[in-house]
């Protein structure tokens, strides 16, 4: 390895190219970036008792063994950002110079710029250009240097700051800026093949420019020691399918994938912030050699197929697959993927069809759905899935997963019907309000047709939250009407769904049944129930709470495999002190997150 200080404009100028390889991060840096750039080089150009500014490092792979008359090759491993935003600094001059007369005559021209440090001007082909990006950088910044339109499918990115480089190049500040230009310096890293690791160079770079994310850090872990072939056909071929399969949120699908792709190998949990190092130390230790490595790519994109069929449902094939997926993903269970994504593997590989996948998806919505309602604690759900896979008879799967669900120790045990009814009917289900509204969807629309969506209503209590108890409602509710008050308000059988909360607001019950818009008027199914009580006090709260939870066990049942439970007292204790609760809903994709 060589490392030595030099004027960017040295290291642009003469024939040569730098290449940047096609496992490489898009060229990503903002606005921002640039306008910060661009006021550094004019600041600089400005200060005349200033001879230089450093503005990073350029980390690269020489082609010292090129034939006489072709243009040396320069492979880029670092630097690539800095780069690409000079050069289009560096067009946008050229450009002002020639449509204003070449106002810098005497220190350069567009001409000069262009020929010293854009293009190899006695080349063709890919050869023409000094600085050769990847996919649709590629093309656009060649478009961008050469003057030419744009292609249809060019990058937003390299455009816009472009443009900005455009608009902010004036007059008034040409001279000082390519003054500034003249001063800037980098450190040449050039690396030896076969001697140096440029994954331990490259490492220990990223702590300035713009930081690599987990994503890039992996990517370029596993293609960086490749042979260019290598890294061209494994791209091609698993890389970049995968990327455009997550789509525009790559970054972070990709990250949250590799989370839960290490947590099912591993059979324990790994914080997103340390996949990489998890990754990078554990899973593909000894497995990024050229023998290897094909594996270690074909199963990492065999995998994410998997789960972004499990993360957007509409790109699964299989109906109830589909509509259990779908449903999973609206209630935000995020902790199931790390075995879900197992469970689909092992569907791939026969080990059961995908009608079996689909109720294993709903014993899982049903697991964790009566769990909330029972309030029971959150902090075993992580490490519950984590390891869940690697309990699962393959020959017999879904008596399996019944098995595993029925052995469970008491704090992670699956909730029987009467656990659940009593919990549903007396828990204070209104604080609870993302499982209550997932409750009330799924009550109010089940065998419906015409589907209600309920995000237009607002979730009424027919017995008012007032504290200050109307005369009228204490007649209502009876002589123990404090009581009642206290213990029923906020129970599933004093909710339901509204339009006209604030015309209902604390009105008797009986002018809630007869007023305009009021419960009679309700096309709301969950209100049938209501307007079929002469008067409202704890009796028909505890009525109206039965058949619900009626209807909630036929909704949510428990499965057949899981149905033999044991008695409490049968179940041994854990402990689960050292794991912490989690927020079931914390990064639930929405409903967009399909359409990236």
């Amino acid at each position: 390895m060589r490392a030595n200080g030099v004027k960017l404009l040295t290291m642009l100028e003469g024939l040569r190219q730098f290449t940047i390889p096609i496992y490489q991060r898009p060229y990503s840096w903002l606005k921002e970036d640039c306008k910060k750039l661009f006021d550094d080089v004019l600041d600089a150009g400005k200060d005349e008792t200033r001879v230089s500014y450093f503005i990073g490092s350029v980390v690269y792979y020489q082609d010292a063994a090129h034939a006489i008359g072709t243009v040396p090759q320069s492979l880029v491993i670092d630097g690539q950002q800095r780069l690409t935003t000079m050069v289009l600094m560096l067009t946008a001059i050229a450009r002002y110079l020639e449509q204003n007369d070449q106002p810098l005559r005497a220190l350069t021209s567009s001409e000069k710029i262009r020929e010293y440090y854009l293009t190899n001007r006695l080349e063709y082909g890919d050869l023409f250009q000094r600085l050769l990006l990847t996919r649709r950088d590629k093309d656009t910044l060649i478009s961008v240097v050469s003057g030419h339109p744009l292609p249809n499918d060019f990058s937003q990115r390299v455009q816009s700051n472009f443009e900005f480089f455009l608009q902010s190049v004036n007059g008034d500040n040409v001279r000082a800026l390519w003054a500034g230009i003249n001063k800037l310096m980098v450190v040449g890293v050039v690396l030896e093949p076969g001697v140096d690791n440029p994954q331990l160079i490259f490492e220990s770079l990223n702590s300035t420019g713009k930081p690599l994310g987990q994503a890039d850090l992996i990517r370029n872990y596993v293609f960086m020691s490749q042979q260019q072939a290598t890294q061209n056909d494994l791209y091609e071929r698993f890389w970049f399918p995968m990327e455009r399969a997550f789509g525009a949120n790559y970054a972070a699908m990709f990250n949250e994938f590799m989370r839960d792709f290490l947590t099912m190998k591993k059979g324990k949990l790994v914080n997103i912030d340390t996949v990489y190092l998890t990754f990078k130390e554990d899973y593909a230790q000894g497995r990024v050699g050229a023998e290897q490595v094909e594996d270690l790519v074909r199963e990492l994109y065999n995998h994410a197929t998997y789960y972004v069929r499990l993360r957007q449902p509409e790109r699964e094939e299989h109906p109830p697959l589909r509509a259990a997926l779908l449903k999973l993903r609206e209630f935000g269970v995020l902790v199931a993927y790390p075995y879900l994504l197992d469970a689909y593997a092992a569907c791939v590989s026969g080990s059961l069809t995908k009608d079996e996948l689909a109720e294993v998806v709903r014993m899982i919505e049903v697991y964790v759905l009566r769990r909330a309602v029972c309030d029971l604690r959150t902090n075993t759900l992580n490490s519950t899935f984590a390891s869940f896979g690697r309990q699962i008879d393959r020959s017999n799967y879904l008596a399996s997963v019944g098995a595993q669900f029925r052995g469970l120790s008491y704090h992670r045990r699956f909730p029987t019907d009467w656990e659940f009814r009593a919990n549903f009917i007396a828990r204070n289900a209104y604080n609870a309000s993302r499982t209550l509204r997932y409750l009330l969807d799924h009550l109010e629309n089940y065998g419906r047709k015409e589907r209600v969506e309920i995000g237009n209503y607002t979730i009424e209590h027919i017995m008012p939250q007032n504290s200050n108890v109307s005369p009228e409602w204490r007649e209502e509710l009876g002589e123990e009407w404090e009581e009642v008050h206290a213990t029923y308000l906020h129970t599933i059988g004093n909710l339901t769904l509204t339009a006209y909360n604030p015309q209902l607001s604390d009105k008797p019950f009986a002018k809630k049944l007869t007023m305009e818009n009021g419960y009679l008027d309700s096309p709301i199914h969950l209100t049938k129930s209501v307007v079929s009580e002469p008067k409202w006090d704890k009796s028909a709260i505890l009525r109206r709470a039965e058949l619900l939870a009626d209807l909630a066990v036929r909704i949510w049942p428990m499965p057949q495999s899981v149905a033999a439970m044991p008695d409490s007292g049968d179940i041994a204790l854990d402990d689960d002190e050292g794991e912490e609760e989690v927020d079931l809903f914390a990064t639930a994709p929405s409903s967009t997150e399909a359409a990236s």
